[in-house]
């Protein structure tokens, strides 16, 4: 596939649309079973959803009343924090797990939380109910 080139130089308004395709992206993993019945299991992360791609899945998830089976094509969005149980009816069943990032806004807002804790958290007392000294 041949890359297209660029018509001219790249300004402030290309490298903005850039960005907001960035946020459209997600990452596609794509597994495949070895063994029918052996589940794998995982912690959801917000925005993931697994696709059943070849075989049968059998998906299992923390706080639903029933399991869920999946026929290729079918795509279930998993509720984040909850824990997972996915296994294949046959051998060689295949799935993808789709992640879709948060908006750059949250990646922002999360990055300014984590720089704040660095600079003010070394300000910290260094034991339960103790002021931190003078000139910290």
């Amino acid at each position: 596939m041949e890359v297209p080139a660029l018509a001219g130089p790249v300004g402030t308004a290309d490298m903005a649309a850039m960005q907001n395709r960035s946020d459209e992206m997600r990452e596609l993993r794509i597994f495949e079973f070895d063994e029918p019945g052996q589940p794998v299991s995982w912690r959801a992360r917000e925005g993931q959803r697994v696709k059943a791609v070849e075989g049968r899945l059998w998906l299992t998830v923390e706080g639903h009343h029933a399991d869920i089976w999946l026929l290729p094509g079918a795509v279930f969005a998993l509720p984040a924090g909850a824990r997972v149980w996915l296994s294949g009816e046959s051998e060689g069943a295949r799935f993808t797990l789709a992640e879709t990032p948060a908006p750059s806004s949250w990646r922002w807002l999360g990055g300014l939380a984590s720089a704040l804790k660095r600079r003010f958290g070394e300000r910290r007392a260094s034991g339960a109910g103790q002021c931190p000294e003078p000139g910290l």
